[in-house]
């Protein structure tokens, strides 16, 4: 027993000196559990610096859930992440349209690959690993809604870049649009033969103002403390502030995106995350990102995405596909890479 012990001990200090080291910020900077929920995972937000409170997209089940209730089509994001020192990360998110509302679901897993294992006598006896996983369940709905505006763009949403949705196009009520979510966690890790699991809950609320103004506020990770080997951590309960706005060339040619959050982690003060996406002829998608947490050198993000709804039928089952790719740089810990697709239909 006491060999198993420090087996996960060592698998537990290797993955928190990679997932850990970067989120010191204070005293009681990675006092909390779960930690690789505070890892960018999905490619479109990473290249924004994750400035995606105020959103809307498949995506935004991982940073606020009301975003999903104001989606009109159905959707498959999913993104694979090259995180650092051979830990990789994978995501996949689903949502799906009723007039009830929107359903969401997502799973991420991230896996530090094999970890040379030690005695108590520091005799090397194989391998081990980790292992880091969360199940998402989703509910939101807006309101007003308009059940047969079902597949078609709601005329007050920041535009996406997506040119097979048909717009509505009959007189709409655009003062406002009020959504809101909620979302229950699963999450466990391995270390080693040691386990832990727990359950968290998020909320979010999202308002849309005239002239494609969105404001959002969330709070995740909501619930108790989780116990590995003789500790016990509380979850990084996460609070998120942002706006998101799109500003238009003539016969939209260009679309700039500008989004920006106030991000507070339990165990962290304040910071800014601000991103800009710029569209091009509704296919090509150019992403800068930048935030203020003193993370080693992750103040910078970026990336771009292509789409290529152009080439479908239209009357296909799939009204769109995009395939996006992220770029996040740690410093002297090395660069990590995001490579996703979405699809819609």
């Amino acid at each position: 027993m006491r060999n198993r012990v420090l087996t996960a001990s060592c698998a537990a200090a290797v993955f928190s000196a990679v997932c850990v080291y970067p989120l010191q910020a204070g005293s009681d900077a990675g006092a909390t559990a779960s930690n690789f929920l505070k890892i960018p995972v999905a490619a479109l937000p990473s290249g924004m610096a994750e400035a995606y409170t105020a959103m809307v997209g498949p995506d935004s089940i991982l940073y606020n859930p009301a975003g999903l209730g104001l989606l009109s089509y159905s959707s498959v994001s999913g993104t694979h992440n090259q995180y650092l020192a051979g830990i990789s990360q994978d995501y996949v998110a689903v949502t799906y349209r009723s007039a009830a509302g929107t359903l969401g679901a997502a799973y991420s897993s991230l896996s530090s690959g094999e970890i040379d294992a030690y005695n108590a006598d520091d005799m090397p006896i194989g391998h081990t690993g980790t292992s880091h996983k969360v199940c998402i369940l989703s509910f939101s709905q807006s309101w007003p809604h308009f059940n047969q505006d079902a597949g078609r763009l709601d005329p007050m949403l920041i535009t996406p870049s997506w040119t097979k949705v048909e717009p509505v196009t009959d007189y709409r009520p655009r003062s406002y649009r009020v959504s809101a979510g909620a979302s229950v966690k699963r999450i466990t890790e391995e270390l080693d033969v040691e386990k832990a699991a727990g359950y968290a809950f998020d909320a979010g609320l999202v308002v849309l103002l005239p002239r494609h103004l969105h404001l959002g506020a969330s709070v995740l990770n909501m619930g108790g403390k989780q116990k590995m080997v003789y500790e016990s951590y509380p979850l990084p309960l996460t609070m998120r502030l942002g706006f998101a706005k799109d500003f238009h060339t003539v016969g939209d040619l260009m679309i700039f995106t500008l989004a920006s959050d106030m991000v507070k982690y339990r165990d962290r003060d304040f910071f800014n995350a601000t991103g800009v996406e710029v569209d091009m002829l509704r296919m090509f998608q150019f992403r800068f990102g930048y935030t203020s947490q003193k993370d080693e050198g992750k103040s910078l993000s970026g990336g771009f995405g292509m789409n290529f709804d152009r080439l479908a039928d239209k009357d296909s089952f799939i009204h769109g596909v995009r395939a996006d790719y992220a770029y996040l740089d740690y410093g002297d810990l090395g660069a990590t890479h995001r490579f996703g697709v979405q699809l819609i239909w």
